[in-house]
């Protein structure tokens, strides 16, 4: 796969937005709670966007 090594990388990152984000929100950290989220979904979108140029 052209992109395995970067797409690997973005999913350790989206997962580990996507685990802390209820965390955060729990304790009252809403606004780093969105980040996660934000940043979660942009990871998603760069996978998706690599994963169309194989």
């Amino acid at each position: 796969m052209k992109h395995a090594e970067a797409i690997a990388q973005l999913e350790i990152s989206a997962q580990a937005c996507e685990t802390n984000a209820p965390i955060n929100e729990a304790e009252g950290n809403h606004e780093q709670a969105q980040l996660e989220r934000d940043n979660a979904a942009a990871y998603r979108a760069a996978i998706a966007h690599l994963k169309a140029d194989q």
